[in-house]
């Protein structure tokens, strides 16, 4: 019995153990994350945890999460797979004593898929839109044989790009270019959108991007800038393109470039040079350029960059100026013509290193740039209204301006991704040194009469020495306010400190040189200036990322000094602020292609050195300039609300923007009238500090496409209004501006032809508080179209027209009709050799005008050049992406 007994106890002991151990194996609980290289979640992922007792089974959910709640092995084997990525594998070992634990980010590589020849016709969304991303599904717009990505997105609501490529996204410029989600060559959009050809994209992103460091820790602050990442078809993210390319026109224009690009996966090495002529009786350029860059993976964390570009031109322009300018006394009419002549040598060099692992986010950047310009401007400028005078100008001069850049940023996650911290530096320093020799001659004349008085020689010799150099940096600690095994998202609290030390030196002495053959110095006309400004900012926010709503809120508190000496005399000043803000950024995703977003941001800059020295500049001897040592640094806010959606079913889409901006202690010129020892009227300029300056504006586009997208029907525009404080002979002033510009376009895009026309109207009003509300409008109406036909598989036949009606210059505008008309044919294999002719603006209207405001004046633009010309254009086309076997077909939807 005994025994028995024994034997029961020794079973209910084992059983106990067993059952403790069973228990303690099944408490843990292992979670983690699946993303792509774009650092996007990955929906339904595949996920297998195989250790050697059992296999378990999941998928991640639409946040790209996972978990395993019942592991019973600290050791075990993952493996994730996903269609379109390249399979995930890896070996685990988690501490015994963690009972939940969170994997690293998993990121899973697009994967090359080989497709035989095959054509897929499926009817496919042209946009999807997110969060922070707009997304366009290339397959939905018409691509045609030699079309670059440029025309592509020209067929893209909401982005506009301008004769130069300059893309924007609702009023906002693309300042970088990513390609698969990875750095592409110099980041330089414009360039490259010319350069890679429309039919191996699949889609384009527009992304909300706030920078690398953000991506990596989650804490997304400050303004976003616009971001355009390409996506390749499925085995072309790499290659071979380039080209050379040899036009000649008969406005005695000339142009030879060449351009390779090897892009292989993560290493990418490109080159380019250009020469350039042109001598007709408007503008004279000679002008060459050499550049080249690399990029490359030098281990599986590490990669580096850099770049050079050499450029050395002459360049002279003619151009027309009209400046009204209002005055309590009367109103200031200034017609100016100039000639300049100018050359210029310049040396820009870029070095950078990035890392990036599960942990750790390293970048150091360096850049540095020479110029040496010298520059010959002669100008007459003609004076009416209140002041009578004509002033004859030549000057010269030499500007030699080296300058050296970088930064440092360090950034790292910790106690299981429920931290960050993230430092950096940066530096800068730049000098200059300008020898100028300006001769002037003025007439005077009777205001009544309109008689000749008198006229004045002024010749004089300004040499200006200037360095500055500045030193800053910043730390930034986030801290979790969930546990580490909440998958639904993520609360972070972030403080942040960040400085900036800047020192500057400026140095001028001015010689006058008298008629009868003597010089001398003038002393009052002589400064050796030294400033620094020392800023701080201090910030407290709060971050959340939650299913459809990322937000985070906060303030700015941004003390900053403004020093300067006087060496000559000894003089100081000093001036203290304080300013605080808020800030704030929050996404919402509405449903499915409905998002909002809004961002709000405040900064501190100290005032231009120039106007605070209170030494006389008298470069423009009609108007004499002297700078404020009492300026306090310029508080300044920025606003921007965002609305895009789209409708799977209509296929209409809107995209709306609000945009706006306001400063306090704002710096703003003070321009009085003086008589001088003829008894006329010659103006001064100093600076003042004032508040109520700001300015608010709308963008939108509204876009419907039918006939499976081939036709497109789109309104868009924007509407603006600004206020300007100022003063005009020591009284504040005020300005009031509306500018409104609207158009319909019709765009009909067939593999054939297409067909493009729009009508647009712009206007612009400005008015003043002096004067009795002078009032200047600016009217302008346009009509356009442009066509392309292909009748064949080597032609192409383009032509384009547009129709101005111009009303409220003050320059001869006149009411220009240009036509241009082409002819595109290719030649070999692929298409390699095209030959173009163009001729441009066959009735000669052509006219290049602007107008610009500022405070009480408005100016008005026109530069002259020959717009009637035929050219001619050989260019040989290198291109070749994907391996041998990869085939390229526009018919393929790469919808993943």
């Amino acid at each position: 019995m005994k025994k028995s007994n024994n034997l029961c106890f020794l079973l209910f002991f084992i059983l106990i153990i067993f059952s403790f151990n069973a228990l303690a194996q099944s408490q843990f609980k292992i979670s983690g994350h699946v993303i792509d290289s774009l650092k996007k979640p990955v929906e339904g992922v595949s996920i297998r945890l195989i250790t050697d007792q059992d296999t378990l089974r999941t998928n991640s959910d639409e946040k790209g999460y996972f978990s395993f709640v019942k592991t019973p092995k600290t050791k075990f084997y993952l493996s994730v797979t996903a269609l379109g990525y390249k399979p995930f594998n890896s070996i685990y070992e988690i501490e015994s004593l963690k009972k939940n634990a969170v994997l690293d980010p998993i990121m899973l590589q697009t994967e090359t898929i080989r497709l035989e020849d095959v054509q897929v016709k499926v009817k496919v969304d042209p946009i999807k839109i997110k969060k922070d991303t707009i997304e366009y599904n290339a397959g939905a717009y018409t691509v045609r044989e030699n079309d670059k990505v440029e025309d592509l997105l020209r067929q893209l609501q909401g982005i506009e790009i301008d004769t130069k490529g300059a893309v924007t996204a609702m009023g906002k410029k693309m300042i970088k270019l990513r390609v698969n989600g990875e750095d592409f060559f110099t980041n330089n959009v414009e360039d490259y959108i010319r350069q890679l050809p429309a039919d191996i994209i699949a889609k384009v992103q527009v992304i909300e991007d706030y920078g690398d460091e953000a991506n990596f820790t989650g804490i997304k602050t400050g303004t976003p800038q616009k971001m355009l990442n390409l996506v390749t078809k499925p085995g072309l993210g790499k290659g071979i393109f380039g080209g050379v390319d040899l036009n000649s026109a008969t406005s005695n224009a000339h142009n030879l470039g060449a351009k390779g690009n090897v892009w292989k996966n993560n290493k990418q090495i490109g080159f380019g040079g250009r020469y350039g002529m042109t001598n007709n009786e408007f503008s004279t350029l000679n002008n060459g350029a050499l550049n080249g860059n690399i990029r490359d993976k030098i281990s599986k964390e590490f990669s580096i960059h850099g770049s050079y570009d050499f450029s050395n031109g002459t360049n002279r322009s003619v151009q027309s100026n009209y400046l009204e300018t209002f005055n309590p006394q009367g109103t200031i009419y200034d017609l100016r013509e100039s000639v300049n002549h100018s050359n210029s040598l310049t040396n820009d060099i870029n070095l950078g290193l990035n890392g990036s692992t599960a942990k750790n986010y390293f970048n150091v950047s360096l850049a540095g740039a020479l110029a040496d310009t010298r520059n010959e401007a002669s100008s007459t400028s003609n004076k009416s209204g209140i002041i009578r005078q004509d002033l004859s100008s030549n000057s010269g001069s030499r500007n030699n301006n080296p300058n050296l850049n970088g930064s440092i940023n360090w950034s790292r996650r910790l106690s299981n991704n429920k931290r960050s911290l993230s430092m950096g530096i940066n530096f800068g320093t730049n000098g200059g040194k300008t020898v100028s020799s300006i001769n002037d001659m003025i007439r005077y004349y009777n205001e009544t009469t309109n008689i000749l008085l008198k006229d004045s020689i002024l010749n004089r010799l300004v040499e200006h020495n200037a360095s500055s150099s500045n030193f800053g940096g910043n730390i930034q600690f986030s801290n979790s306010l969930k546990k580490a095994t909440d998958s639904t998202g993520y609360n972070f609290i972030n403080v942040s400190y960040r400085f900036m030390v800047s020192r500057s030196r400026n140095q001028q002495t001015t010689t006058v040189n008298h008629p009868l053959g003597n010089s001398f110095v003038v002393d009052s006309l002589g400064q050796d200036y030294v400033s620094s400004f020392i800023n701080q900012n201090i910030s407290i926010g709060y971050n959340a990322n939650k299913n459809q709503l990322s937000y985070n809120f906060g303030i700015n508190f941004s003390p900053s000094i403004i020093i300067g000496q006087y060496r000559d005399t000894g003089q100081k000043l000093k001036n203290y602020q304080l300013n605080f803000s808020p800030l704030a950024n929050l996404s919402y995703q509405i449903k499915d292609n409905e998002s909002l977003s809004f961002d709000y941001l405040g900064y501190t800059s100290s005032p231009d050195f120039n106007k605070l020295q209170p030494i006389r500049n008298n470069n423009d001897v009609q108007n004499l300039i002297i700078g404020n040592p009492d300026l306090k640094a310029t508080s300044s806010h920025t606003a921007d609300l965002s609305y895009n959606k789209f409708g799977l079913k209509s296929g209409l889409s809107m995209m709306a923007n609000l945009s706006g901006t306001f400063a306090i202690n704002n710096v703003v010129s003070n321009t009085v009238f003086l008589r001088d020892t003829l008894n006329s009227l010659k103006q001064q300029t100093t600076y003042e500090n004032v508040n109520g300056i700001y300015n608010i504006g709308v963008n939108y586009a509204f876009n419907k496409r039918l006939l499976d997208n081939r036709l497109s029907l789109s309104i868009d525009g924007n509407v603006a209004y600004n206020h300007n404080v100022f003063y005009t002979d020591n009284v504040l002033n005020r300005s009031k501006g509306i500018n409104v510009s609207n158009a319909l376009k019709f765009n009909l895009n067939q593999k054939k032809y297409n067909f493009n026309t729009s009508a647009s109207y712009s206007f612009s009003s400005n008015t003043y508080s002096v004067m009795n509300q002078n009032i200047k409008n600016v009217q302008v109406v346009a009509l356009s179209g442009s066509a392309s036909w292909i009748p064949g598989k080597y032609f192409r036949l383009n032509a384009s027209a547009s129709k101005s009606l111009n009303f409220g210059y003050s320059l001869y505008a006149g009411n220009p009709l240009l036509v241009n008309l082409g002819l595109n044919t290719s030649f070999l294999k692929d298409n390699r050799l095209l030959f173009s002719v163009q001729a441009n603006d066959l009735f000669n209207q052509g006219a290049l005008f602007s107008t610009s405001i500022t405070n009480n004046s408005i100016s008005e633009n026109r530069t002259r050049f020959i717009s009637r010309f035929i050219q001619a254009t050989l260019s040989y086309n290198l291109r070749h992406f994907g391996n041998k076997n990869s085939r390229l077909n526009s018919n393929i939807n790469a919808e993943e």
